[in-house]
């Protein structure tokens, strides 16, 4: 199939034509460019409840959403994660001028998430709050893609897709192979996740892979000595993606292409990565492979990089080993202390900080890695950003159950 997928993409080249982002960066792709190269992180504490239990958290918090404004009308009374994606994805939906371009059946739709609408399932099953028959339809994953769907007059290949923390860029790929496969001519792409609940932070603390730090923004420090864990944060972000013939036919303005992506499941355990990263390596081995590239080609990759121990050591030495035992070669950075990990969102914001890295011709740093941990051997770029010549860049990201991607994109 793969080969299939290849020929298909030398025939038909994807291009990336809208970006949309709301995160804690800010309302745009524009505010999450900013603080990526800027560098800090943005968790601050925050005090979370649910009945009688209580406690305080690190989070990267996106702006409060203003749901009176009448363009929210559609999203109004629906989850956070919902109107954090109707924004992202108007604003890449306003920047990509697509709006009456195609007919809707040559549109369609795809989201990640890992939670879905988490507060509307929570809400719906508090024994003391009133069940609405909105509930029914609010609460399921299909409220996230559905919503847009209705919002933008979209007819075309639609779903909601679940695969963990690399929900978005399974998203991404799917939506890509829509257009390959004929069934659109463009799709809206990417993940949104509003997973600042007490319960659900209170089980990734049981699972052990939270950070510490005395100060929030510290807590997320990616590959460095000190690292303990993630900080979570909440987000969406959107891609356009068309042909680049249906592009170039009406003039839309490029601003990158997605050359190259892999869509993986590895049955290493709940915790989705093996000591040596090697599902992530064939992952990325086979998203060089569909975009035709050899490894030296890559100019940067944004890593996973939760901050977590293991995942940051497994993903170095799988790096490492895709460079032929090289990894100092490449220059790579974790932007999740700026965005937080944003669960099944952050392949897309990610994706958003690869394609403007390609546009602005820099590397965005690694926030908080003031000493690399020598366990992961690879060209970190640390704490300020660099100019570089970038051509190709590729994002990786893993989640539970051993599901794994490699997005690629290129000028």
């Amino acid at each position: 199939m793969s080969s299939v997928i290849a020929r298909l993409l030398r025939e038909t080249p994807i291009v990336v034509t809208g970006m949309g982002a709301y995160s804690a960066a800010g309302d745009s792709v524009a505010a999450l460019w900013r603080a990526a190269v800027a560098g800090r992180g943005l968790a601050t504490w925050r005090s979370f409840e649910e009945g009688d239990a209580q406690a305080s958290f690190a989070a990267c918090n996106a702006p409060a959403i203003d749901v009176a404004r009448p363009e929210l009308r559609v999203v109004r009374k629906l989850d956070r994660s919902v109107q954090m994606a109707w924004l992202a994805a108007s604003e890449a939906w306003e920047q990509a001028q697509v709006a009456g371009v195609y007919p809707p059946e040559r549109i369609g739709v795809m989201l990640g998430s890992s939670r879905g609408p988490l507060g509307k399932r929570i809400e719906s099953l508090r024994g003391a709050v009133k069940i609405t028959p909105s509930m029914s339809s609010d609460s399921t994953f299909g409220s996230l893609s559905g919503a847009l769907a209705q919002s933008f007059k979209i007819r075309g290949p639609g779903a909601s897709v679940s695969a963990t923390c690399a929900s978005g860029a399974v998203a991404i790929g799917l939506g890509a192979e829509q257009i390959l496969l004929g069934r659109a001519e463009a799709m809206l792409v990417g993940g949104a996740e509003a997973p600042l609940e007490l319960a659900l932070l209170q089980q990734l603390q049981v699972t052990g892979v939270m950070g510490t730090h005395e100060s929030a923004e510290r807590t997320c420090r990616p590959f460095d000595r000190t690292r303990d864990g993630l900080v979570v944060g909440e987000g969406s972000a959107f891609l356009l993606l068309e042909s680049a013939e249906a592009a170039a036919a009406r003039g839309a303005e490029v601003l990158a292409r997605l050359v190259g992506w892999t869509l993986s499941l590895d049955n290493c355990g709940r915790t989705g990565v093996d000591h040596e990263g090697s599902a992530l390596l064939h992952t990325m081995q086979e998203a060089l492979q569909l975009a035709g590239l050899s490894a030296d080609r890559v100019d940067y990759i944004n890593a996973h990089g939760t901050g977590t121990k293991l995942n940051d050591a497994a993903e170095a030495r799988s790096v490492e080993t895709l460079c032929g035992g090289n990894g100092k070669s490449v220059p790579c950075s974790s932007t999740k202390p700026i965005t937080g990990h944003c669960l099944g969102a952050t392949p897309a914001l990610e994706a958003c900080v690869c394609i403007e890295a390609l546009r602005h011709q820099i590397i965005p740093p690694t926030a908080n890695c003031h000493t690399q941990d020598p366990a992961c051997a690879i060209n970190v770029q640390p704490l300020t950003a660099k100019p570089a010549p970038l051509g190709i860049v590729m994002s990786n990201s893993l989640g539970f159950w051993g599901y794994h991607a490699s997005l690629i994109f290129s000028r």
